[in-house]
């Protein structure tokens, strides 16, 4: 299916408005916000996420109050608002624990850990993680491997994204042989490479942070290093 411009969607959220098709405007303005987010206009991304969560919230669709919610977080996430990020995860988890289908959990606790890992929570950060790699496990014996990957596709552009700008900042720290600089983001970078299908090239940087972590005397680090490290083991 051919994904609609951003002139295209305005214009089929005024037909919507003018027909008082509320299910469809709120379909609509996600749709809207996740374009203007694809285009870093997050201040427009927030503002049409925005208004879908404030309309899901007179409506019925808890799965769409949920997704509203998930929505705006990420738009959050990406500038680099973690708290009001976390905020709308963690309503939109609440909701989604209600559902059989636990799909949207997997990407949630996804985000919730790399938030709190952002914000150099590490214990908080593995203990999400941990609960991701239980699901997956849980899949795994039930049959039902790709829950993980379907989960995530809400998001995903937002963690490529990430993944580029980081990476940018590895080499540019790289570049300029400052430790420090190269190992904020290197081991930012690193759940980020777990949960977009990089995992095989986990080891490289987690070997590099380690050295610089001892260089810089970072004992927290290298403590969530060893932990880190164990977790993958197990993926």
């Amino acid at each position: 299916m051919t994904e609609l411009s951003v002139a295209e969607l305005q214009d089929k959220l005024k037909l919507l408005r003018v027909q008082k098709d509320i299910g469809g405007e709120i379909a609509t303005l996600r749709s809207l916000g996740s374009a203007f987010q694809k285009n870093r206009q997050f201040t427009k991304a927030v503002s049409c996420l925005g208004s879908a969560l404030k309309l899901s919230r007179n409506n019925a669709d808890l799965p769409a109050r949920a997704l509203a919610h998930a929505h705006l977080g990420c738009a959050y996430w990406e500038m680099a608002q973690l708290e009001k990020a976390l905020t709308q995860f963690k309503q939109a988890l609440e909701i989604l624990k209600q559902f059989p289908d636990q799909a949207g959990q997997t990407g949630l606790l996804t985000l919730m850990g790399i938030s709190c890992w952002r914000k150099c929570k590490w214990e908080d950060g593995l203990a999400f993680f941990e609960e991701v790699r239980d699901l997956r496990q849980a899949d795994a014996q039930a049959g039902v491997p790709e829950r993980a990957k379907n989960s995530t596709a809400f998001f995903s552009g937002a963690l490529e994204r990430a993944v580029v700008t980081l990476e940018n900042r590895v080499r540019l720290g790289r570049g300029q042989g400052n430790a420090l600089k190269t190992l904020q983001p290197l081991f930012a970078l690193i759940p980020l490479y777990l949960f977009t299908a990089r995992k095989s090239e986990t080891d490289v940087l987690l070997s590099e942070a380690a050295s610089l972590a001892d260089q810089l005397h970072k004992n927290d680090i290298q403590s969530a290093i060893l932990k880190l490290k164990v977790l993958i083991a197990r993926w």
